[in-house]
């Protein structure tokens, strides 16, 4: 009996998953149904971070990464609850390609590429706060709900599966299916960051800026920027969109830095 019981839950939950996903129009936005709580998004993401470590190459100069996760924390500060009081992480890449991605469980991934294409520090603070908003909106672990579905996350949080693991980072890493979010998940997160940089203090006209100094790379070095905009397509429309947010938040806030500038000097 015991067994039929928990057979006919398991069956309610995929039915649940499959009728929520289907109504969801994968939207990525608070509407759609997630399977993986917090609390498990969190443990998922200590063991996503350990493949993240084995297909990339980190920058080890202090400086660099003391910076980024100065900004990290000070925009980590102003996300809400929970997320404000759970452990987030800030890692520089050794990549050239100017890119940004951060995974479930509060881990950002910040390319020496995009911190060499910054003109500032509102710029690349702008950057952070939309994958970090990504994160905050749960918009990846959407993602990871509708691919795999109940059974097969319940063997990834408890890291039974390295194989789709391993599957999972390389498509963000790569800017795959997984990384690639719905225009309604970009467009919120766009709003969510520029709220969180402004409340961290930035200047809220950074995002916009740093997307118009990518579409300023997309037509002379395109290979440069191609994995950023595969994630994140970038139009005069979302510009125009950032830029209206951005100044209905009032101006004020730190547009650049003198430790900024010395971090883009020293990964040059």
């Amino acid at each position: 009996m015991k067994k039929r019981s928990t057979a006919l839950v398991a069956v309610a939950l995929v039915t649940l998953f499959s009728v929520q996903c289907g109504s969801s129009g994968g939207g990525g936005g608070v509407k759609d149904f997630n399977l993986i709580s917090i609390d498990e998004e969190w443990q998922l993401g200590q063991q996503l971070s350990q493949e993240v470590a084995s297909q990339v190459r980190f920058n080890t100069d202090p400086a660099v990464n003391a910076y980024i996760q100065q900004i990290g924390n000070r925009l980590r500060e102003r996300t809400p609850a929970p997320f404000n009081t759970l452990p987030w992480t800030f890692q520089v890449v050794q990549d050239d390609n100017i890119n940004a991605f951060a995974i479930p469980g509060g881990h950002v991934y910040v390319n020496t590429g995009l911190i060499k294409a910054a003109e500032n520090a509102s710029e690349l603070a702008g950057v952070m706060g939309h994958e970090m908003s990504h994160v905050t909106a749960r918009h990846t672990t959407e993602q990871i709900s509708r691919e795999y579905g109940l059974s097969i996350l319940a063997g990834l949080v408890l890291g039974q599966n390295p194989g789709q693991l391993q599957q999972i980072v390389a498509q963000i890493v790569a800017g795959g299916a997984i990384a690639r979010f719905s225009r309604e998940a970009e467009a919120e997160a766009d709003e969510l960051g520029i709220r969180l940089m402004h409340d961290a203090g930035y200047d809220p006209r950074g995002m916009a800026a740093m997307f118009r100094v990518l579409l300023a790379h997309q037509q002379s070095e395109p290979s440069r920027v191609e994995q950023f905009f595969a994630t994140h397509p970038t139009t005069e429309s979302r510009i125009r969109d950032a830029e209206a947010r951005a100044q209905q938040l009032g101006p004020g806030g730190v547009t650049d830095e003198p430790a900024f500038q010395d971090a883009r000097r020293r990964v040059q």
